[in-house]
């Protein structure tokens, strides 16, 4: 018997701490505050700016309860 594994990509962990909680939602909305732009871990969909529609990834994956399971 084959056992297949699955795993999924989730954005919005900004601190790295294996979670998507407040903490992250808050660092992505100060930097959407401030218009910041570039190469920013705050830019969850890559288009350099962090704005609404970074928080919205984040904020989505923490009503989910998204964290990391590492062996």
């Amino acid at each position: 018997m084959h056992r297949r594994s699955g795993f999924a990509i989730y954005s919005g962990d900004v601190t790295q701490d294996g979670t998507v909680d407040a903490t992250d939602l808050s660092l992505i909305d100060n930097d959407a505050s401030n218009f910041l732009s570039g190469y920013l871990v705050t830019d969850l969909n890559g288009d350099r700016f962090t704005d609404g529609s970074d928080y919205l990834i984040a904020d989505n994956n923490a009503y989910n309860f998204i964290s990391a399971i590492r062996p």
